[in-house]
């Protein structure tokens, strides 16, 4: 009996911290909601950035700095590089993100869309490096500082068109234009 007892505090506890961790994603979901509406990229050319320019959003100034495809990761740590991988590729965004709220906020990977053979893919799982500047593993910042980081999706080898880049905690047309994938 003691141990279901302890199980049931565990779960409720982890359960409270769950809601606790994760319940600040949902304070700008009616307005800003990135993924429900579909995968549609729908770019509009006249909020679209382009690497180098910053979009502003709710809490964030997010500024893409480069963006490529390389057929591995090296963070110059050989237990945190991906290595090559039969048929996948990464693509690896240096992107900095600028806290304009006036209290910390956590920051979060966002998604890729693609459009390849007019099928647009939404690539919306980051992969795990763990190496300093390499992901935002529940990273948050305080108000008017700023974090640059790499973010990495592994897609396809084949996929090939043009990717844009929507940070995470941002609206449906707060896209960056990453440029053609070849």
């Amino acid at each position: 009996m003691k141990r279901s007892v302890k199980h049931s505090i565990s779960a409720m506890a982890l359960a409270s911290f769950m809601f606790i961790a994760f319940g600040s994603m949902d304070d700008d979901k009616n307005e800003s909601d990135s993924s429900s509406g579909g995968t549609s990229v729908n770019a509009d050319v006249s909020t679209t950035k382009k690497i180098g320019e910053t979009l502003p959003t709710k809490y964030f100034d997010v500024t893409v700095n480069s963006a490529g495809v390389d057929d591995r990761v090296n963070t110059g740590n050989e237990f945190s590089n991906l290595p090559r991988e039969e048929g996948t590729r990464y693509l690896i965004i240096n992107t900095t993100f600028k806290n304009t709220s006036n209290e910390s906020r956590a920051i979060f990977e966002g998604e890729v869309l693609i459009n390849y053979n007019g099928q647009e893919y939404l690539y919306d799982k980051s992969e795990v490096v763990m190496a300093e500047g390499w992901g935002l593993f529940f990273d948050q910042i305080n108000p008017l500082t700023s974090k640059t980081t790499n973010i990495v999706y592994k897609i396809p080898a084949e996929i090939k068109g043009v990717a844009y880049y929507r940070p995470g905690r941002s609206g449906k047309k707060d896209l960056i234009e990453l440029g053609n994938i070849e």
